[in-house]
């Protein structure tokens, strides 16, 4: 009876122990970057294209601009599965906002492999958000983005809109 309970003992210990060094799921991780960090893609000093701590914001009421907003990768991450806009309106007023997101980078180990994709989206629609997903690269739903480790993205900047920020994230 003694040995039975020192076996079972044992067995809890080694269960228990097994189960405290078990590894953690691991959560999705996201690259943040301010849109106050992108900028006009012609540098030029007439203009009111306006990068702000809350945001890139073009505040003209005629005159689109194209801006570039860059992703700082993390190299403690993956490829992305994700990469957004968000964006919004300054004054109310719904405006198609046009956005090209690029990954890959020119003569990199793998070539010349640049993919680009290009979405348009209202500036009033509720998501606030132009999001990328792999197949809009060619990749297969659910896979993380080919090249994702090089990312831009381009928008011609209406009137009155703004960039809150773009972001990448992994799973």
């Amino acid at each position: 009876m003694r040995d039975l309970r020192l076996s079972a003992a044992i067995i809890g210990i080694v269960a228990i122990a097994g189960l405290a060094n078990a590894p953690v799921a691991k959560a999705a991780n996201a690259d943040y970057v301010n849109g106050g960090s992108c900028q006009l893609s012609i540098p030029t000093t007439d203009t009111k294209f306006r990068p702000k701590a809350s945001g890139a914001r073009n505040e003209s009421t005629d005159v689109g601009n194209f801006v570039i907003c860059n992703i700082q990768h993390t190299e403690s991450t993956g490829l992305y599965s994700e990469i957004r806009l968000a964006h919004y309106s300054l004054d109310g007023i719904a405006r198609d906002l046009t956005c090209t997101a690029v990954v890959g980078v020119l003569g990199g180990s793998t070539g010349n492999n640049i993919l680009y994709s290009s979405k348009t989206m209202n500036t009033l629609d509720p998501l606030g958000a132009i999001s990328w997903y792999a197949p809009d690269f060619g990749g297969a739903s659910g896979a993380a983005i080919p090249q994702s480790r090089y990312v831009s993205i381009t928008c011609n900047l209406p009137p009155q809109t703004g960039i809150k920020a773009i972001l990448g994230v992994t799973n």
